[in-house]
């Protein structure tokens, strides 16, 4: 799954996460009134406050998930986010208010779905409609960049206005009454412990998906009324989903916390658990939910689902022989576990206790194996997060550690333990970027410079980057590509206030091209200066859609592109005339078997073919006259290698260059 596909479940997720406080705050009303029976004739003000979140919450949580989802969209989308937020306002707000003719407002409460729907396609649409020249007002850069957007954006913002208030509601209706009517002929007719089942598969897989309460969604299209019918003689349905199946919460999230305490080494995660415990005990999971996260892992879908099943088929066959006393207790879904299997028994017996006690010790077992490869995986992201802290990039690292947490394609790596050295060896130096000289001979100019990764030892020694492939290994390149990016800006910038602007080529990994999280990063932040980005021969070799159409996206914005150790790799001829470059960078290996005349044929052909293409040719590896000589005998002009300079620091560049 690319990284471009995953924006949207990163914006949801960050989205819900961000109201977890205002869940939490509201379940204390919940707990006060069904689990310490205070009801709202008491007088004491913090306690009425408290009992008012909650219906306040309720009533606006809707507003509250379409701000988010919108502000969260437009950041990691890079558009202007008030823009977002207020069409998606303005949209919602339409729809779910309504005034009537004593002008006084009404507001439908059960607009979760509106909530969750109008941003997106809010934010998908402008997207779209942003790019159409026709509709912009302003076209040249003529004032201010915001200026510019914001008057932009008056016609898409008016467009989707239209759009949403003339045919969404009808289109909304002929969904719902749709789905409605096809659950409701498929499912009716089905025994309340079908449905029941049902019901429990649907909000599981909704809660897991989106964040969203899955029942609130359920109760959109499927009449629940059945749950306050008998499952069994004397215990309803919402008692045995609440009492037996889901004890923690969604996911029957209890036996999760449980084995994180007892299992876990991980700091972080027990203090999640142990934070989450005293609101779990009620069956509020959203702290573990959101702050483990389990929305949207994959690692732990499995177990999301497969523990509530079990605890649906243990307590059916443990009903079908075990009968129920009538009992005087009121049950709720925050009566804690335990209290409610003691007050189904009418405190009586405590056979029900068991049954609660064996359900949840399977479920511990059954998370188990999962929360191990979690963990497994967590513990190669410290080492991203420590290159994140180290070279000062933490916004974009966090954003690609959270993407790549969603796709979990992370390899497994094999080396974990020379990693975890590479890392440390890393956090005791410094990074730095050399830059190697690239020659015009024939003009007898400097045509640009290559920017190299160097280390710099605690004891102030220099080296070449020998931890690269090992980075590569454990997946962590993404990290130094960024810091690459981000240095290079600094770096041009620095160079423009002396009115010195280089030609600059800068190497990045295949991965970080195939991403368009960083093709992006790379487009905002050095688009419009003199860059070349040089990729490796092989990855054109293993072209895909997601790395050509990035190429592309690149080549359009005015980035250059070379083709780096150009006859190393097995296909370079078949795919020469086709190749997305400009220049062509021939590798030192090809010079160094000019030593054979079989050799300089090689090199002189190829020269000539690349040259005949069309492309720029540049000799990789020139370290003596002779090799100079060679080169510029086939019609290669410019040259790099020690013969002119090795790679120098930024101090030294400018005047360097002036020597040309």
């Amino acid at each position: 799954m690319r990284l471009t596909n995953n924006l949207l479940h990163l914006s949801l997720r960050e989205a819900f996460l961000d109201i977890v406080p205002y869940y939490i705050i509201s379940s204390i009303g919940i707990l006060l009134i069904d689990v310490f029976n205070i009801d709202r004739q008491n007088t004491n003000v913090i306690v009425l406050a408290l009992l008012n979140i909650t219906d306040i919450f309720v009533y606006l949580f809707p507003l509250f998930l379409t701000i988010c989802i919108a502000h969260h969209l437009a950041n990691n989308y890079h558009v202007h986010r008030f823009i977002i937020i207020g069409v998606s306002l303005l949209v919602f707000i339409s729809l779910a208010w309504t005034i009537d003719e004593n002008q006084n407002f009404h507001y439908e409460k059960n607009m979760t779905l509106y909530a969750l729907i109008i941003p997106i396609i809010c934010m998908y649409s402008y997207l779209f409609l942003s790019k159409i020249s026709f509709i912009q007002i302003i076209k040249e850069d003529l004032v201010s960049k915001q200026l510019k957007v914001v008057v932009n954006s008056i016609v898409p913002v008016l467009i989707i206005y239209m759009f949403f208030i003339l045919i969404l509601p009808y289109l909304s209706l002929f969904v719902q009454t749709t789905l409605f009517d096809l659950f409701h002929e498929s499912v009716e007719s089905l025994s309340l412990m079908a449905k029941s089942f049902i019901q429990l598969i649907v909000t599981h897989v909704v809660w897991w998906l989106t964040g969203i309460h899955g029942t609130h969604v359920y109760m959109i299209f499927a009449d629940t009324s059945y749950l306050n019918e008998e499952i069994f003689k004397n215990l309803t349905a919402d008692v045995f989903f609440f009492a037996f199946l889901v004890t923690g919460g969604a996911g029957a999230t209890l036996s999760l916390l449980i084995a994180i305490v007892l299992k876990s080494k991980n700091e972080y995660d027990r203090k999640i658990a142990y934070i989450s415990f005293p609101f779990a005990i009620f069956n509020i999971n959203e702290i573990l939910l959101f702050g483990l996260p389990l929305i949207m892992n994959l690692t732990f879908v499995i177990p999301f689902l497969l523990v509530p099943i079990f605890n649906f088929a243990m307590s059916y066959m443990f009903f079908s022989y075990f009968p129920i006393p009538e009992s005087t207790y009121t049950i709720s879904w925050t009566t804690p576990v335990f209290l409610s299997g003691y007050f189904l028994g009418n405190g009586q017996t405590f056979v029900f206790i068991l049954l609660q006690l064996i359900n949840l010790v399977v479920g511990v077992f059954i998370y188990y194996p999962f929360l191990k490869k979690y963990e497994e995986d967590k513990s190669l992201n410290q080492d991203a997060k420590k290159l994140r802290d180290k070279f000062g990039i933490k916004e974009e690292v966090n954003t690609m550690n959270e993407l790549k947490f969603l796709k979990t394609q992370a390899e497994i790596i094999q080396e974990q333990s020379d990693t975890h050295k590479i890392v440390d060896e890393l956090i005791s130096g410094d990074l730095l970027l050399y830059y190697q000289p690239k020659i015009d001979i024939k003009q007898n100019r400097c045509y640009g410079f290559e920017a190299l990764l160097r280390f710099s030892k605690p004891d102030g020694t220099v080296t070449g980057p020998f931890f690269i492939s090992q980075i590569e290994k454990a997946g962590f390149a993404y990290v130094i590509d960024l810091w690459v990016i981000k240095k290079v800006y600094e770096d041009l910038n620095r160079w423009g206030i002396q009115s010195f602007n280089p030609k600059i080529s800068i190497n990045l990994s295949p991965e970080s091209i195939s991403d368009t999280y960083i093709v992006n990063k790379i487009i905002k932040r050095l688009k419009g200066k003199n860059i070349e980005i040089e990729i490796l021969e092989r990855t054109f070799a293993e072209e895909h859609s997601a790395f050509m159409n990035n190429i592309m996206k690149l080549k359009r914005n005015g980035f250059v592109i070379s083709v780096d150790d150009f006859g190393t790799g097995f296909s370079s001829l078949q795919y020469l005339h086709t190749l997305p470059a400009n220049i062509i960078k021939l590798d030192k290996a090809l010079l160094d078997n000019t030593k054979t005349p079989e050799g300089k044929t090689l090199y002189r052909n190829i020269s000539k073919m690349c040259l005949d293409l069309n492309y720029t040719l540049i000799a990789e590896g020139i370290e003596t006259q002779e090799d100079k000589e060679f080169v510029q005998s086939v019609g290669v002009n410019i040259i790099q290698g020690f013969y002119f300079s090795q790679a120098i620091p930024f101090e030294k560049v400018k005047d360097y260059c002036n020597k040309f």
